[in-house]
């Protein structure tokens, strides 16, 4: 059975999103990209191992697929940017009971209760499944435990308040963190008590 990869950049105090709005990541996936070479390489080798990328309908909706089309092209001569080919390569699925039908290459849609649409993916396929969404999906996705496990991009910045991925006391088990010269710290987690 394949694993669910929640991967989400972070602020230092943990919030996912700041209620002022204001841009606080090193990199907010525009054509610039100040990551260090070693982080570069190490998000590579993440979406080396991706058979699957799982998307909420706002996400895909507001041009996460067609941005990531353009980007593979911009960095066709990056040799890190493999990733963004990588995701117009692989499998995608949106979660939506509201669109009716894909207007995107290699996307298809998901219907039901969340737990059983991710119990399918997870039992279908091969290589992890990697999660991208706002906040109110990756929250879904936390409460419903279907995750196995958590990727944080942490910036190194202190945004104040914002929006968490966590409603309750969610106790995780650390499973490796890496730091990077431009400023990021990448730690992975797992639920407490998984194997």
């Amino acid at each position: 059975m394949r694993r669910l990869v929640l991967q989400m950049q972070t602020s230092v105090d943990g919030r996912v999103a700041s209620d002022d709005g204001e841009s606080w990541q090193v990199w907010g996936w525009g054509d610039e990209w100040p990551w260090d070479e070693s982080l570069k390489r190490d998000f590579n080798a993440t979406f080396a191992t991706v058979g699957c990328i799982l998307l909420s309908r706002p996400m895909v909706e507001q041009g996460y697929l067609d941005h990531w089309m353009r980007m593979a092209k911009v960095l066709q001569a990056d040799p890190h940017g493999s990733f963004a080919r990588r995701i117009g390569e692989v499998e995608k699925v949106v979660l939506s009971d509201t669109l009716t039908a894909s207007r995107w290459k290699r996307t298809t849609i998901a219907r039901g209760p969340l737990v059983e649409a991710v119990g399918a993916l997870k039992r279908a396929g091969a290589g992890d499944i990697i999660c991208f969404g706002g906040v109110g999906f990756a929250s879904s996705l936390v409460a419903a435990g279907v995750v196995d496990e958590y990727q944080f991009y942490v910036n190194p910045t202190a945004v104040g308040s914002g929006e968490s991925i966590f409603r309750t006391t969610t106790p995780l088990r650390l499973l490796g963190s890496t730091s990077y010269d431009c400023g990021i710290v990448v730690s992975r987690y797992t639920h407490a008590g998984a194997n």
